[in-house]
């Protein structure tokens, strides 16, 4: 089928492990977008931070924060999540562990974000009673309800463009990646992702970060 949009991870997927941005990517993400395929950023951070570098990087398609829960479009705001549950478990998890959210948590509105001081076995231990998902990246822990999903994120984009989920391939390396990878048309895990993602990728690159993600571009048959 012919893939009419892309949504594509930030956090080591165009970045770098230390959360650098790498031009090459980005001017490849925009030469997607001048070839007529629209272009999605997907991220586990905050709305204020992802629409300010889809801004910023030129995009016009929708932007999609929090890992699913908050998706924007045309300056309108759709939040798909609550963080009523996940606040809950927070104050539980840290009369247990010395535990703290991340500074852009001032800003979250779908989920609560750790830093990653603590193991993630550890929290998912100790909330074990609590009907929440704990989702890790490799930059944060992340407690939210049931059924927050990047692809929940990325279905709701694609009704926003009129377009099927079949249409779009998604590229990505961590953990929180894998509800789209495997819900997507095509999903590309770029080499340095996690075991999970590489393992439901429709194709996994040899090239790292920013390079993987052009290897995948050039894969898909799109550059």
């Amino acid at each position: 089928m012919l893939i009419k949009a892309l949504v594509v991870d930030v956090d080591g997927t165009i970045t770098d492990s230390k959360r650098l941005i790498q031009p090459h990517g980005i001017e490849a993400l925009r030469e997607m977008q001048r070839r007529g395929v629209t272009v999605m950023l997907s991220s586990g951070n905050v709305l204020p931070i992802a629409h300010g570098l889809s801004v910023f990087i030129g995009l016009n398609g929708p932007v999609i924060a929090e890992n699913g829960g908050v998706v924007s479009f045309k300056e309108e705001v759709y939040r798909l999540n609550s963080n009523a549950l996940p606040l809950k478990a927070f104050e539980f998890l840290s009369t247990q562990l010395r535990v703290e959210r991340l500074f852009t948590d001032r800003w979250r509105e779908s989920e609560v974000a750790l830093k990653k001081t603590v193991d993630t076995e550890t929290v998912r231990k100790v909330l074990k009673d609590w009907n929440v998902v704990i989702e890790t990246t490799g930059f944060a822990i992340h407690i939210m309800e049931p059924g927050h999903s990047k692809m929940n994120g990325v279905r709701k984009a694609s009704e926003l463009i009129g377009l099927k989920t079949e249409e779009i391939a998604a590229i990505g390396d961590s953990d929180n990646d894998v509800s789209m990878l495997k819900g997507c048309g095509f999903g590309i895990a770029v080499g340095n992702a996690s075991a999970a993602a590489k393992e439901v990728a429709t194709h996994v690159c040899e090239k790292n970060h920013s390079d993987g993600v052009i290897e995948g571009l050039h894969w898909l048959g799109l550059l």
